[in-house]
């Protein structure tokens, strides 16, 4: 594409210097080249344009401003435009022109996200369509899987991804849509035809400045990027209010005023059954996954897939072939007689519900081990020490992603939330947590490691350090025995 072809595009787009052929797109300074324009975005912390230098070393072909933000230099191909974040829908669409076209799912919510999304896109493969997915975890399409490092990836990004899912195939993408993603406009310029609302509990306050500036950005998907179903958890009082500004939305949950409601439920360890009742009449499933809390995952991905038209049986197959989710209350076997559970559980209702679901799993003691992040929301640190000190019979606190904090502050303010401390240890090697753990499990115990589930490294400092919880789990497991 030539520089010239985008600016006739644009409106009100003027041109200096000498015209460039295009390659290629990108909003960071960093990763510009030759071929690609570089575009100057105003972003929450930083100016792009600050940074038109750096992209001229790193030998952008052009650079797409702000009208008089940057001085001329001989050679160099400019576009200048009224305003480059008004501009980016209409550029993204000249580079990637198939991202559009894309039955595109957004889930967002506290926690649920990443189990949601893998129940819907099973049961979109049980129906015969081919799905791609955007989350925590990975980025997937046909036989393409790339880990994720950031859960909903920026602008340029998304429509690049998008773009390859639709020329490989793909006829719709299930994503997680955080609320960082949203009150930085990075899915601005994608619309979705269904969205889930999951929930909303103390989590990222580090960056939101309260609860509701939380709800704020959350609400953004469905009131700025939706043009079709919202499917909202209307047990939460968020989902509630956002619900009653949505009069259209199909609501989800236990409340006999949902649309969309178990009528009969059995969570055991073998998994949960249960009975749902729907607009379109009752639907039995039967899912390997653990705990009663699924029954909210299941419920909202049960209706995205009636409200596609997707059948009941191709919904009941897609929700039973999804036997486990990594790090997602992930058990480990072991020939010891131990129930072993690895979880994401990071933020305090989503360590309570792994906790009483492993309280579920066993008639003996649930033992869980888990730390907080670094440079995180603290407020959340006392609340989950809490937590795990009041629902489990021995809590073994150690380091999770420390980063740049200090492991023994993060463990000290945990412990501030913690009136008995007879059952409590510390341990911040989070190996020997893991280790002391097995040590103190008799058979048909539940030992509980939460809070970095499928990650496979731990952020000291600025260094990511090879650790996975599984790995770590079953390493122990042959020291002790």
């Amino acid at each position: 594409m030539r520089a010239s072809h985008l600016r006739d595009r644009i409106p009100g787009a003027t041109m200096k210097g000498p015209d460039a052929e295009l390659t290629g797109l990108t909003l960071d300074s960093r990763r510009a080249s030759s071929g690609m324009a570089f575009v100057a975005l105003k972003g929450t912390t930083s100016d792009g344009h600050d940074f038109i230098k750096d992209a001229l070393s790193g030998g952008a072909s052009c650079i797409i401003c702000n009208a008089g933000r940057f001085i001329d230099i001989e050679g160099v191909c400019i576009l200048e435009v009224n305003d480059t974040k008004e501009s980016l829908p209409r550029i993204l669409r000249q580079f990637y022109p198939d991202a559009d076209d894309l039955d595109l799912i957004g889930i967002t919510g506290t926690n649920g996200k990443t189990t949601t999304t893998y129940l819907i896109e099973s049961i979109l493969k049980a129906s015969g369509k081919t799905p791609g997915l955007i989350g925590t975890i990975e980025t997937r399409f046909k036989d393409k899987v790339v880990p994720s490092s950031i859960t909903t990836p920026g602008p340029v990004e998304l429509f690049k991804i998008l773009t390859e899912m639709k020329l490989s195939g793909v006829d719709s993408c299930v994503m997680e849509v955080t609320s960082h993603a949203l009150d930085q406009d990075r899915v601005d310029n994608l619309v979705f035809t269904k969205a889930v609302f999951m929930n909303l509990s103390q989590d990222h306050l580090d960056y939101h400045k309260d609860m509701e500036d939380y709800f704020k950005a959350k609400k953004k998907l469905f009131i700025d990027h939706l043009d079709g179903t919202a499917l909202i958890n209307i047990d939460d009082p968020y989902g509630t209010r956002l619900a009653k500004q949505i009069p259209s939305c199909l609501g989800f949950g236990f409340s006999s005023q949902a649309h969309i409601r178990p009528l009969k439920i059995n969570a055991d360890e073998h998994g949960i059954q249960a009975t749902i009742s729907t607009p379109k009449g009752d639907i039995t499933i039967k899912s390997s996954l653990l705990g009663n809390i699924q029954a909210y995952n299941i419920m909202a991905a049960v209706g995205v897939a009636l409200d596609a038209g997707i059948a009941k049986d191709q919904i009941k197959t897609g929700v039973a072939s999804l036997s486990r989710i990594p790090g997602r209350m992930e058990r480990i076997s072991n020939p010891y007689g131990f129930n072993i559970i690895v979880d994401f559980a990071h933020t305090p209702n989503a360590l309570e519900n792994a906790i009483r679901t492993s309280r579920n799993l066993t008639k003996g003691k649930v033992i869980t081990v888990f730390g907080c992040g670094g440079d995180r929301d603290r407020g959340k640190r006392p609340v989950m020490g809490k937590i795990a000190s009041t629902l489990s019979d021995l809590v073994i606190i150690t380091s999770d992603n420390p980063r740049t904090e200090d492991p023994k502050a993060i463990i000290k303010d945990i412990l501030s939330g913690i009136e008995n401390h007879n059952h409590v240890m510390v341990e911040q090697d989070r190996h020997e947590a893991i280790k002391k753990a097995i040590k103190a499990a008799d058979k048909g115990d539940c030992l509980l490691v939460a809070g970095k589930g499928h990650e496979k490294y731990q952020i000291v400092g600025k260094e990511r350090i090879p650790f996975d919880d599984r790995a770590h789990v079953l390493k122990c497991l042959e020291e002790v025995f």
